[in-house]
C-alpha cells in the first residue's frame, strides 16, 4: 500500500508518498491548485500504481474550503481519500519530533505517516451529503451575520435621526416590523414625517400593519416627529433607506437558504430532529459539523470536538476543574449544542426535570446548562449511532 500525504494551501499543494514499510517514494512534490496541477497529480499517482503495483490511499488536512475541490477530484478518480483535523496532525507531529520546525514539505510527510499508522482510517472519511449540508448551513450562518450587522447599523442610525421612535415602539424587535420599515422608507427624516399628511400617514401604517394600527398611532408618530431632538442629515437618511433595503434583502436570502437546508435534511432523514427542541435548523448545524458519528468512539470525544468540555488542571494531588469551557473545536457545533440543550430543557419533560435538579443543587445557570449539554451529547451519540428516533420514556434523570 502507498500512502499519500497532501498539505493543502490556497494556490498550491505539497505532497509526499511512502509505503507500508515507511520507504519514501516521493519526498516532496508541489502541484498548483488548478487543472494543470490536478492533471499532474493524477499522472503521478497513476505512474506510481503502474510501477509498484500497489494500491493508493490519500490523506489531507481538513483546511476548510481549500481542500474541498481536491477532495472531490481524488474521489472521482477512485482514490480512497481521508481528511484529518489539523489538530490531530499537529499532535502527531509533536510525537514524531521535538524540533520546532514546520514547513509544507514536512507537513505532507507527516500526514502520509499519520495515514500509514492509522488502523481504522474509515473514521476520517467524509460523506458528500454532509459536505453539501455544511456548505448550506455555513451559508445560512453568514447571511444571519450580515443581517445582524445591518440591523445594528439600522439601530444606530435611528438613534441619531429619530431617538424617540424606540420608546414609542417599545420592544426592541418592534422596530423591525414591516410597517416601521415602510414608514421610514417613505419618511426617512423627522421633518418629512412631521409634515406628512395625516390621512396618507394613517393609510400607510394601516396597510402595512394589516389593519392592527391606524390613526391613533399616526397622530402620535407625527407629534413625536415634530418635537424630536433628532438631527437632520441627508446622508444618514440615504443610508437608512439602503440599510432597510439590505435587511429586507438578507431576510429573503435567509428564507431561501433555509429552504435549501430543509431539502438536504429531508434527503438525509436523520433521527436528530425527533429530539424535543431540535428542529431542522439546529439539527442541520449539528449534523454538518459532526459529519459522521463514526468519527467518534465515545460521547466524550464528541464533547471535546465541540470544545464544550470543562478545562481541568492537575498538579500532584491537586485537580482543579475551572468550569470554563476549553472552547477548542467547532464554535458552530458548540453554539448549536448549547442552544439545543436550552431548548430541550424547555420542551423535554425529563430534561426539564434534570435541568431543574442541577439548579436546585445550587449550580449557576450556565453550569447547569453545561450538564444538559453533556446529556444531550450522549443522546445524540446514541441516536446517530443506532439511527433510532428519540424516546422520552428511555430518558433517565440522575
Amino acid at each position: 500500500m502507498l500512502y499519500v500525504g497532501i498539505d493543502v494551501a490556497k494556490n498550491k499543494h505539497d505532497l509526499a508518498v511512502i509505503d507500508t514499510a515507511g520507504t519514501i517514494f516521493i519526498r516532496h512534490l508541489q502541484i498548483k491548485n488548478n487543472r494543470e496541477g490536478f492533471t499532474k497529480l493524477q499522472m503521478t499517482l497513476a505512474n506510481l500504481q503502474e510501477t509498484t503495483g500497489e494500491e493508493i490511499q490519500v490523506a489531507l488536512e481538513d483546511t476548510g474550503h481549500y481542500c474541498f475541490n481536491l477532495l472531490h477530484f481524488l474521489r472521482t478518480q477512485g482514490y480512497p481519500t481521508f481528511s484529518y483535523n489539523p489538530f490531530l496532525i499537529k499532535e502527531f507531529a509533536k510525537n514524531q519530533s521535538l524540533r520546532k520546525t514546520k514547513t509544507d514539505k514536512k507537513d505532507a510527510m507527516t500526514i502520509a505517516r499519520k495515514l500509514r499508522e492509522d488502523l481504522d482510517k474509515q473514521i476520517f472519511d467524509t460523506q458528500s451529503n454532509m459536505i453539501e449540508l455544511k456548505y448550506a448551513t455555513r451559508h445560512v450562518a453568514r447571511i444571519k451575520d450580515d443581517c445582524t450587522r445591518k440591523k445594528i447599523n439600522y439601530t444606530r442610525i435611528l438613534d441619531i435621526l429619530f431617538p424617540e421612535l424606540a420608546v414609542f415602539l417599545g420592544a426592541s424587535a418592534a422596530k423591525h416590523q414591516v410597517y416601521v420599515y415602510e414608514l421610514l422608507r417613505e419618511y426617512p427624516s423627522t421633518k418629512k414625517m412631521g409634515n406628512a399628511h395625516l390621512t396618507k400617514l394613517t393609510n400607510l401604517i394601516s396597510k402595512y400593519s394589516r389593519g392592527r394600527l391606524g390613526k391613533e398611532q399616526a397622530v402620535e408618530l407625527r407629534r413625536l416627529a415634530q418635537t424630536s431632538i433628532g438631527q437632520e442629515s441627508p446622508a444618514l437618511e440615504f443610508e437608512l433607506i439602503q440599510t432597510i433595503e439590505a435587511i429586507q434583502y438578507f431576510t429573503k436570502m435567509r428564507s431561501k437558504a433555509e429552504e435549501e437546508v430543509t431539502r438536504l435534511m429531508s434527503e438525509i432523514d436523520s433521527p436528530i430532529i425527533t429530539i424535543p427542541g431540535i428542529g431542522t435548523g439546529l439539527g442541520s448545524v449539528i449534523l454538518a459539523e459532526i459529519r459522521d458519528i463514526k468519527n467518534f468512539r465515545s460521547p466524550n470525544q464528541l464533547l471535546a470536538y465541540a470544545g464544550a468540555e470543562p478545562s481541568i488542571s492537575t498538579s500532584g494531588m491537586n485537580q482543579l476543574e475551572s468550569g470554563k469551557m476549553v472552547k477548542r473545536g467547532s464554535s458552530h457545533l458548540r453554539w448549536a449544542l448549547y442552544e439545543g440543550a436550552r431548548l430541550m430543557s424547555i420542551w423535554s419533560p425529563s430534561m426539564r426535570v434534570y435541568f431543574g435538579k442541577k439548579l436546585d443543587e445550587g449550580k449557576h445557570y450556565n453550569v447547569a446548562l453545561s450538564h444538559v449539554v453533556r446529556k444531550l451529547v450522549r443522546i445524540l451519540f446514541q441516536l446517530l449511532r443506532s439511527n433510532e428516533d428519540y424516546d422520552e420514556q428511555k430518558m433517565v434523570v440522575n
